[in-house]
């Protein structure tokens, strides 16, 4: 029996047993009846989960409800729960430990992430503050890798890229010219072990779910063994690492990067490990090279289906907006308010799937409508009742590339209606204590990659297509189509070349 074939098998029977185990929620489940329909159920989440969702969803008038999963139960609550959650301070509705089970962090990473977890601390204090210093470093680096990127072979006008897989390799040299400087964001083969930990962290850590605890460690080791994992991207890692510590030793400063403050926050016991170390620069380099690579293939393809007439206009914007600054600055990143509404309408549409605000029960917890759900249950709240609300969002069955920025115009204001605002209507990065801290570099860097992209580039999608290809499903979450390509040619002697 082939491998795969084998490791299906077994979880599939494994999924079997969370029926006796886990279902006593109390609540109505979607599916079939009995431990057949929960196998059956639990297999059907992993390509039809909106499906499944949307049937529960009507079904039961937007109450609670289960929904089986390859990993137990998810309860899908309401909109009408949301401030319930934001204003949960973890100790009935836990964040952490439902993102450290998620990720499988115990074994993709290691336990002290979630247990001292100063890489937060890091992104949302030194990393926010120091945003305008790493301006100038980004467009540098954004620069470079997009002629290396885009450039036509020989004898063509134009290149064809496969996009996301461009914008993954890019992502990952751009932020780590932020985070590690130029010796590692141009070695290739750093960059090829950074990213395949990235791309293979969550589909291990969901297929680790699927097993009992006790399979977890010696099945991660194999996976990871075989491709992805921590341990070559940290080989590569550690001689750059216990270079900046032996000069802080001597007192000789270093350029100013992430993995600075990253020492500065750093634990003793880490200062004597390096290891544990480069795992926090792993980390950072996860959650940055996951979401802004989704995130910007997404935003390119739509911007590639998009008119002349309606590309110039915010080819325009962006000029303006560097012209009255002198170049990129975070004012002028600012103005560029049709660049954040495509971000924001990104965001809004596609989200990073189906179910936000996912979090693991303490306690028992009375919803607003007096449901009562059991400790020891993940809940989540579905994005599409709250992110395609017909009542908040005009026609929200249309990607509106001008949606936020005809709104900020009207409204006139700069906050409200931004990429990086969080509130009740738009759950993308969380909301309340645990709301994303690296949002406002994710939206830094992505505006400058698009912003120089559309002044040096003409993009569009292959043989005059104007439909952008369908996304990627798998369980819960949403990626962009990983066979998708635009075709990209240079804008030689165009307005904005000398940005």
């Amino acid at each position: 029996m082939p491998p795969e074939t084998l490791l299906a098998t077994l979880a599939v029977l494994i999924t079997g047993l969370f029926y006796l185990t886990h279902n006593r929620t109390g609540l109505p489940r979607v599916g079939g009846k009995g431990p057949i329909g929960f196998i059956l159920t639990a297999l059907k989440s992993l390509t039809s989960f909106e499906e499944l969702i949307n049937e529960g969803w009507h079904k039961y008038g937007g109450k609670p409800f289960a929904l089986p999963t390859m990993a137990g139960q998810v309860v899908l609550v309401g909109p009408e729960n949301v401030d319930l959650i934001r204003m949960s301070d973890d100790s009935v509705i836990n964040q952490p430990i439902s993102i450290d089970e998620g990720l499988q962090i115990a074994h993709t990473m290691n336990p002290r992430q979630q247990a001292l977890p100063y890489q937060a601390v890091v992104t949302r204090t030194d990393l926010t503050r120091a945003i305008g210093s790493f301006i100038p470093e980004v467009v540098e680096e954004t620069n470079l890798s997009m002629a290396e990127a885009f450039s036509p072979k020989p004898g063509e006008k134009s290149a064809t890229v496969p996009l996301f897989e461009t914008m993954v390799h890019l992502v990952a040299r751009i932020s780590n010219r932020a985070m590690l400087g130029t010796s590692l964001c141009r070695n290739e083969t750093f960059l090829h072990q950074v990213i395949q930990f990235a791309e293979t962290l969550v589909p291990y850590a969901q297929l680790l779910l699927w097993f009992p605890r006790f399979m977890r460690a010696p099945l991660y080791f194999l996976m990871s063994s075989a491709f992805g994992g921590p341990k070559q991207p940290i080989k590569t890692l550690l001689p750059h690492l216990k270079s900046l510590l032996a000069d802080r030793e001597k007192g000789i400063e270093s350029s100013r990067t992430i993995s600075d403050f990253l020492i500065n926050h750093a634990p003793p016991e880490e200062i004597a490990n390096p290891e544990l170390l480069a795992m926090r620069v792993l980390n950072l380099n996860f959650g940055s090279i996951h979401t802004s690579s989704i995130f910007g293939t997404h935003a390119i393809l739509h911007l590639a289906s998009l008119s002349p007439s309606d590309l110039d206009g915010i080819r325009k914007e962006i000029i303006d907006a560097l012209e009255s600054e002198g170049g990129y600055t975070k004012t002028s990143l600012s103005k560029m308010r049709k660049l954040d509404s495509i971000l924001r309408e990104t965001g809004r549409f596609y989200a990073l799937g189906y179910v936000g605000l996912l979090r693991l029960l303490i306690k028992p917890l009375t919803l607003v409508d007096g449901t009562v759900i059991p400790a020891g249950y993940n809940i989540g709240v579905p994005t599409r009742p709250i992110h395609f609300d017909p009542t908040v969002y005009l026609d929200p069955e249309t990607f509106d590339c001008f949606r936020f920025s005809n709104l900020r115009e009207k409204e006139e204001s700069d906050v409200k209606h931004g990429f990086t605002t969080i509130d009740k209507d738009f759950i993308l990065f969380g909301l309340g204590r645990h709301a994303c801290p690296g949002r406002f570099f994710a939206s830094m860097e992505l505006k400058i990659m698009l912003s120089h992209l559309l002044l040096h580039y003409d993009v569009s999608l292959p043989d005059g297509a104007k439909e952008v290809p369908r996304p990627m499903v798998f369980a819960s979450a949403v990626m962009p189509n990983p066979k998708a390509s635009v075709v990209i040619t240079p804008r030689v002697g165009q307005p904005g070349q000398e940005f």
